[in-house]
């Protein structure tokens, strides 16, 4: 299981980094296929919600554009009918469902799972348009794979203290912290790369440190709350498509959360 899962994150890294070099639209198209994986999945953990379910359709309809459209040449007009109207077709869905099997708590489940999927797996398309995006976006994916991988090797071997039992028990605050350390010490690794390689990253060391902080608490706090979902689910992993990690939300849980953290420090940082 550890060996798949290594060489799950050893295959899937560079296609990322493949994607950015390729430009917006590549980078567009990964993040709507990982929207649409993610909202999949969520959708398969409700009660009584079929894989098809129309509710289920528009949800990964809307998290896949919710995700992509903050990197695609799209208008402000345009970006507020993305928003919009999925929304209303699916209100429209309920209210036809009036007596049916279809229940407004399925319909929250499917919408609030494309939302809380494409929407803060968009910022990383938000951060991906701002100046120097390409290396920031590089930046906190990398600081987040340095802080999961070492939260999990130093988790399984030092870990004695749980950090949230009621939501996992194999989170520990020896493992949380080991991935704290790492993060800080590949965040000014990542950096010294990008200012050799690239030609510029927009972070002072001071404020790469506090970002790399910032991202570990994110990090843990979106695998957290896929465990509490994944737990109301009555589930060990969201899926299986991911040798050694499970499914795609397993994958991608920290990066919802990091993405948003990061978009919003780098417009604190460069104003």
């Amino acid at each position: 299981m550890l060996r798949l899962r290594v060489l799950t994150a050893t295959l899937g890294l560079p296609l990322v980094v493949l994607c950015l070099i390729l430009g917006p639209y590549p980078f567009a198209v990964f993040l709507g296929v990982v929207a649409a994986a993610c909202t999949y999945e969520l959708c398969r953990l409700a009660p009584g919600l079929s894989r098809w379910d129309p509710f289920a359709v528009v949800a990964l309809a809307w998290a896949v554009l919710l995700a992509s459209m903050r990197v695609l040449p799209l208008t402000a007009a345009t970006q507020s009918v993305v928003v919009t109207v999925p929304v209303l077709v699916s209100l429209i869905l309920l209210l036809r469902a009036s007596g049916q099997r279809r229940t407004f708590g399925q319909w929250s489940w499917a919408m609030g799972g494309a939302l809380y999927v494409g929407w803060l797996l968009g910022l990383w398309g938000g951060l991906y348009v701002l100046p120097a995006g390409r290396n920031l976006v590089l930046f906190g994916m990398l600081t987040t794979f340095f802080y999961d991988t070492f939260a999990f090797f130093v988790g399984r071997a030092l870990g004695r203290h749980k950090l949230a039992l009621h939501l996992s028990a194999g989170k520990t605050w020896e493992g949380a912290a080991g991935g704290v350390v790492m993060a800080l010490v590949g965040s000014l690794l990542i950096r010294a790369a990008l200012i050799r390689f690239a030609g510029a990253f927009p972070f002072s060391v001071v404020a790469t440190l506090v970002a790399a902080v910032f991202i570990a608490i994110a990090a843990q706090t979106g695998d957290l709350v896929e465990s509490a979902l994944k737990r109301s689910a009555g589930v060990k992993d969201a899926g299986g498509i991911l040798p050694g990690h499970g499914g795609m939300l397993d994958r991608f849980d920290s990066l919802l959360f990091t993405g948003p953290m990061l978009y919003y420090f780098s417009l604190w940082v460069t104003a």
